[in-house]
């Protein structure tokens, strides 16, 4: 019996130990992978992008004729230019075959070109050729490695050659801010085993190679990317590895945590479940021989003690035990709050770091976003090369993804220190899962999935945050897009289930396997499969939801299989849905004031239905058939509330154009831009200005109601935009970087807004003094006086200087910074980067409203 026991006892810890070291060592593994394919984007992003400069050498070296030819100082100077913008450069180079320099961007006319084995960079027929890692000349103890495009004539021969000398730290170097444990490896190799890059012990790996270590030797024959665990021939640590095959550049990139230090944890755990286990069987051994002795001494005294004695030493016994467990709860509180302390002063420290990297980030992001934009759209004429334009536009929406990623991940950290707070309020589901939908619907129909919405009458209204409600559904839709193929279909569904609000998101995507369920809810873990590993994401999107849904009280589960979708439920309570007596009303045409619009459309059929439907609803409706007869009419003495206008019309002048006019004409009319397709969406997005909404053709009537109310509300009853002689609202700028002074001067350009730009608070503080403006732009982090004294300074002016609108410029999105621009008397922030469109709807929004409450 006492063998059984203890034999149950044993193999217990031992499987409880094995299961911890597999578990332990898996974990691991998942986390290499996650960092190899960190490293393998970033390496493959720092090639491509010199590539492409190569690429605009190579150019103007053709343009020249000759090698001899280009060089000229206009060429250095171009060549200067293009190294400035190369992503972890040193300089470029053009040389000839031989190696005499041609140019070099450093120095005019140029050193000894850095290039050591030309035979090996002009052999084949490679585009470019990647060198080992080097020490550089004379620049203490910098690495650096080359990049080599050929140059060569009509009939093949290598002639020159441009290069790029790259900073080896920059492939390596940005990973310390990611403060990975273990000891971490990360290296970049060459198809035949050179170091390009390395970290720790750069300078030690420097001229080696790992040809003859079982990487090379068997795991990239077996497959280009993988996991292994294995001593490194160059310091002979022992890691658990990752690898991964960089496409298209023949490099190799290498990442790995030492593995003493990655399973110390789980040795520690095993030798406290040891230790436990040993413990429980001499427990058991003491208990059992006690009670043999017991037994023993009751038989020998023959039942001498009495019952009352008996029940005494029982009495005794739990006095004691209980006075033992009431000390070790003690104890175990004290740990607990240790802990918990612990926990939360990491979780500070993390908030501090995370807000200062968002500022960091941000304010950079500002300038490329807004620069990028402003370069798609052509504001400033045409930009000579389509090519060009899809460039910015590619740069302006890596730049709003990159934002989004930030974003994502300070949602995540905030929850995670409990910082996240909802502001709820009475939320139309319908109207937000349409929101999400319609999103989305671009992006599903390139990817040829089709979207559908199904909320049922009894659960449209509800109590939540209507913001964090659309991004549950906008991140569960998106996620779903994602994962399915052509041809599928992803359903938005809600409806009451046993008393609870059941929100389904329902796709025919690939489905998860049943094992990986957990994994997916976990922050950063991805389940990789052949199928979706070139998918991009964080792995925050389903662990933040869960996360916003929880604090709305509810949960969030997977229902899912390999090759047969997945369906994501969210659960809700039931109280959070209001009663039909609950539900706010529908909008009634009684409350609202009759409006004189302005109907402009070529299409006669069009414009007299849509001029009755108006009628219909009490408006009076003023025809013009082009935008000639507009400008008429906006030149004339009616009041108008409403301009609505197509945007292709003949004689030529868009309704774009048109309402580019109007708004000089008349500050501030709302305008309703009508388009027949997505080209035309395009075409006026470009007049995107305060006040200006897009609805598509065929016209849905709910939606023409919901933008002719939305626009005209801002307006007053009995308010009308009339021809003023006042001139156009003043608008005071303050900012410190002259890059994003720039950047509103062209965002603002062509508004309607008379700009005065100053660079700091105290400048802001005396142009208040002297001069009335209708709103002040304040950055609030700036030298010297910063934006919260300079507004604290403003707002003891006397009135109406003291009371204008004052809305912040910040790079800092926290509650925390937030609320400090309330107290300091702003009226409002505006996030950097910055949305062209936000920007100018907000600042005609504050603008209006201030007007309104000085009538």
């Amino acid at each position: 019996m006492v063998a059984i026991v203890l034999s149950a006892m044993a193999g217990n810890a031992a499987h409880v130990v094995y299961r911890d070291y597999e578990d332990t060592l898996q974990r691991r593994y998942a986390l290499v992978r996650d960092m190899a394919k960190v490293v393998d984007e970033h390496v493959h992003r720092v090639i491509q992008t010199a590539s492409v400069s190569l690429d605009q050498v190579a150019a103007l070296v053709r343009e020249a004729d000759s090698l001899e030819a280009a060089r000229t100082i206009d060429n250095w100077k171009r060549l200067r230019e293009h190294a400035a913008h190369l992503e972890g450069g040193e300089s470029l180079w053009v040389v000839t075959a031989d190696g005499k320099t041609v140019l070099e961007s450093a120095s005019y006319p140029g050193r000894q070109a850095p290039i050591r084995d030309y035979a090996q960079a002009f052999q084949g027929d490679a585009a470019l050729f990647v060198g080992p890692a080097v020490a550089e000349r004379g620049e203490g103890g910098r690495f650096v490695f080359t990049l080599v495009r050929p140059l060569r004539d009509d009939a093949g021969k290598a002639v020159g050659a441009v290069l790029a000398v790259m900073n080896v730290a920059h492939l390596t170097d940005f990973y310390d801010l990611l403060s990975f444990d273990y000891n971490p490896l990360i290296g970049v190799y060459r198809s035949t085993g050179e170091v390009v890059s390395r970290r720790p012990n750069m300078q030690d790996a420097l001229g080696k190679s790992v040809s003859t270590g079982p990487l090379f030797q068997s795991k990239l024959k077996e497959a280009p990317e993988g996991l292994y665990l294995s001593e490194s021939p160059l310091d002979g640590v022992a890691r658990i590895a990752a690898y991964r095959t960089v496409r298209d550049y023949g490099l190799l990139v290498l990442t790995g945590i030492d593995r003493d230090r990655g399973l110390a944890d789980w040795r520690s755990r095993s030798a406290h479940t040891l230790i436990e286990t040993l413990v429980g069987m001499l427990a058991v051994l003491l208990t059992m021989a006690w009670g043999f002795r017991y037994l023993d001494r009751e038989r020998r005294t023959q039942l001498q003690l009495t019952e009352a004695r008996a029940s005494a030493a029982r009495a005794s016994a739990e006095r004691d035990e209980i006075s033992r467990l009431a000390k070790a709860l003690r104890e175990a509180k004290d740990s607990a709050d240790a802990a918990r302390q612990s926990a939360e002063s990491a979780n500070r420290s993390k908030g501090q770091f995370l807000a200062g990297l968002s500022h960091e980030l941000r304010t950079p992001l500002n300038a490329i976003i807004g620069f990028s934009d402003l370069m798609a759209r052509e504001s400033e004429g045409p930009l000579g090369s389509p090519q060009y334009r899809r460039y910015a536009v590619n740069v302006r929406d890596s730049g709003q993804h990159l934002l989004e990623l930030i974003n994502e991940i300070l949602d995540h950290a905030k929850s995670e220190v409990g910082a996240l707070r909802l502001e709820e309020s009475i939320v139309d589901l319908e109207s937000s899962a349409s929101f999400a939908t319609r999103l989305l619907t671009p992006r599903a129909e390139r990817a040829g999935v089709s979207l559908a919405v199904q909320v049922a009458p009894d659960v449209r209204f509800l109590r939540a945050d209507e913001r964090r409600l659309r991004q549950i559904i906008l991140n569960l839709v998106s996620n779903a897009v994602k994962y399915t193929p052509s041809g599928g279909s992803v359903t938005v569904s809600a409806a009451l289930e046993d008393g609870a609000l059941a929100i389904r998101v329902t796709d025919t995507g690939m489905g998860i396997a049943t094992e990986d369920l957990g994994r997916v809810m976990e922050p950063f873990a991805r389940v990789e499969t052949s199928v979706n590993q070139r998918i991009e994401g964080t792995g925050l999107g389903l662990p933040l939801t869960k996360r916003l849904v929880e604090l709305h009280g509810g949960s969030l589960s997977l229902n899912s299989a390999l090759g047969q979708g997945t369906t994501v439920l969210v659960q809700l309570p039931g109280l959070r849905v209001l009663l039909p007596g609950q539900a706010p009303p529908p909008p009634t045409e009684g409350g609202r004031h009759s409006l004189t619009i302005a109907l402009v459309e070529d299409d006669p059929t069009i414009r007299r239905g849509v001029a009755a439907l108006l009628r219909e609803w009490g408006h009076r409706v003023i025809e013009a058939a082009n935008a000639n007869e507009a400008l008429v009419v906006l030149q004339g003495p009616d009041r108008l509330d409403l301009l609505f206008s197509d945007v292709v019309m003949p004689p030529g002048m868009t309704g774009a154009e048109l309402a580019q006019h109007a708004r000089r004409l008349r500050p501030g009319i709302p305008i309703l831009l009508a388009s027949g397709s997505p080209p035309h969406a395009v075409a006026a997005d470009e007049a995107r200005i305060p006040g200006v909404a897009i609805i598509a053709k065929p016209y849905d009537i709910a939606e023409m109601k919901s933008h002719i109310g939305r626009l005209c509300g801002w307006l007053p009853a009995g308010t009308a935009t009339e021809p003023t002689s006042n001139g156009p609202p003043r608008v005071l700028v303050a900012e410190d970087l002259e890059i994003n002074r720039e950047l509103l001067s062209a965002i603002f350009r062509d508004s309607g807004y008379r700009l005065e730009l100053v660079a700091d608070g105290a400048a802001a503080v005396q142009a208040m003094e002297d001069s009335d403006f209708d709103l002040v732009l304040m950055d609030v982090s700036m030298p010297g006086m910063d934006g919260l004294e300079a507004t604290r300074r403003i707002r003891a002016m006397p009135p109406p200087r003291g009371h204008v609108p004052i809305l912040a410029l910040t790079a800092g999105n926290l509650p925390s910074e937030i609320a400090l621009c309330d107290e300091a008397g702003m009226n409002g922030a505006i996030g950097k980067p910055y949305d062209r469109n936000t920007l100018l709807q907000e600042v005609a929004r504050v603008i209006a409203q201030a007007r309104a409450e000085t009538v």
